[in-house]
Formats: C-alpha cells, structure tokens, sequence
C-alpha cells in the first residue's frame, strides 16, 4: 500500500510531554483535510507489543503539536529522529536539531523549517486491530491555529491577496515505498477545466 499510495508529505512533530520531555518524530501518513478551519491529519502507529509511542502519548496528554514542513537540507536529520529512542532521550539533542519557540503551544518549532503548522488536537481516532486490546494507529486531526512561514516564501498579487507558495523553493520531500524519498523539482502544471456551459468562477 505505501509503494502505490506515493509520494507523502511528511509531517516532522514536535511534542512535549506533562513532565516536559521533548520528542520529535517524522510521520508519512499525512495531508490537509479542512480548510475552515484548518485541519490537517496524521497516523501514529503503536509498538508491535501494544505500547502508544511518545507522539501520541504526549500528544493526547497535552492536545497541542508542532508539524514541522520539511525541506530537502533536512532530509537526512529527519530521517535520524525516526529512530526508536526510548522516552527519556530527547531526538532534539540526541540528533542535534536546533529548536525555536513556537508562537500560541507550547512544543518547540525546527529551526530552519521553512513552514510550521502550530495545532491543537480535535480527534484521535483509534484504527485497526494490533497488539491485544490495542489499535493497529491513531489517527490524529488537528486544527492549525498558527501558521509560521518563511517571509521569502510569501509573495502577493497587487490587491495584497497571498499568492500560491512557489513549490521551488519550498524544497519539498515525499516519502515513496521502502526506504525511497522523492523531490519536487520535476514538476508539471494542469489547469483546472470548466464543465461545458459553466462561468468560470473568481
């Protein structure tokens, strides 16, 4: 399923725990699902022996997360915090990732990240059948309710209206199959098509 469901965004979380420990973790099962409010969805699977990982623990203990969008000179210090460390060790300082405080919850932003989406929780969904007792993935649903983004990559048009993000020099990453990664810097435009006898909307 994940070879033919590709490329994936890849959401890098930042979470805290009640007691303050620090976690930071990619996840591929990701995208946006609402825009009023802005809500965005990603799956937390659980340890084959039916433990939560820390993600969602701290995420369902706290309801508050960090989605950090991540670009292509950060690609191999994401990949080294999906390592399984156990709860005490931070992948802040064990992976060196530089932190940055976030503007409205309390996880911290990666510094560098181009974009980050600030969010509360709305749903943690349980899903399949893993360990006992126990769901296959959560899936969480969080509403963004700050967006932080590098000022180069904003442009407006001369109403002062936001234009769409240049995808260049977002530097975007997806996630294939196996161990695969992709680039967007093959790209290719479609306009959208009117059905015949419609008036194009503004």
């Amino acid at each position: 399923m994940t070879d033919l469901v590709a490329p994936r965004p890849i959401a890098w979380v930042s979470s805290v725990s009640d007691d303050g420990r620090r976690n930071l973790a990619p996840f591929s099962y990701y995208q946006a699902v609402c825009s009023r409010p802005p809500m965005v969805v990603f799956s937390v699977a659980w340890w084959p022996d039916g433990r939560m990982k820390d993600t969602l623990a701290n995420v369902l203990a706290t309801r508050e997360m960090v989605i950090n969008h991540v670009h292509d000179a950060q690609a191999a210090a994401m990949n080294a915090t999906s390592a399984p460390f156990p709860p005490e060790t931070s992948e802040w300082d064990a992976c060196g990732i530089a932190a940055e405080p976030a503007a409205v919850v309390a996880p911290a932003r990666v510094a560098g990240a181009l974009a980050c989406l600030e969010c509360k929780l709305v749903h943690a969904l349980p899903l399949g059948d893993g360990a006992p007792g126990k769901p296959s993935a959560t899936l969480v649903v969080a509403e963004v309710v700050h967006f932080a983004v590098a000022s180069e990559l904003l442009r407006r048009d001369a109403r002062g209206r936001l234009l769409p993000i240049d995808p260049g020099p977002l530097q975007s990453i997806g996630r294939l199959g196996g161990i695969a990664y992709t680039r967007t810097t093959d790209r290719f435009e479609l306009l959208r098509p009117e059905a015949p006898g419609s008036k194009a909307s503004d």
